[in-house]
């Protein structure tokens, strides 16, 4: 079993651009149906996870706009803490390590342009087809 036979690829994920506004990029992750994506920089490199959560607080602490009122950019608001991306080329296995404490991987290729993600739901119907034909 390889990592790609696992990817949702970029062209097939949810993911917002860091660059955007907070408004504009809530508005995007509340049309999705999705509590957490992947935000990208413009040059195609994985800048980390936003979740609802995220946004909620800028709102209520007031950081989602500028001095002049204007929507701060979702960068602002980016958590690189979270969601640590994997290699492409990774030992499957420490994807499965990662997808138990978040509910999808980013992966990103040697030169750390993201391509997609696994998301723990992939890793769990892996798991059980593993084991379906160990029983």
């Amino acid at each position: 079993m390889n990592l790609f036979q696992l990817l949702t690829t970029k062209n097939e994920t949810m993911y917002l651009l860091e660059d955007m506004d907070l408004s504009s990029a809530m508005d995007k992750l509340r049309a999705s149906g999705y509590t957490a994506v992947p935000v990208i920089r413009d040059d195609g490199t994985y800048a980390g996870t936003v979740s609802e959560g995220d946004f909620l607080r800028a709102f209520i602490d007031g950081k989602d706009t500028d001095s002049q009122g204007d929507s701060l950019p979702l960068k602002s608001i980016v958590r690189t803490d979270r969601n640590p991306s994997v290699k492409i080329d990774v030992d499957i296995s420490q994807v499965f390590a990662e997808a138990l404490n978040q509910n999808f991987v980013p992966v990103v290729d040697d030169r750390n342009m993201f391509i997609g993600i696994v998301t723990r739901k992939q890793v769990m119907s892996c798991i059980l087809e593993k084991l379906k034909e160990l029983i």
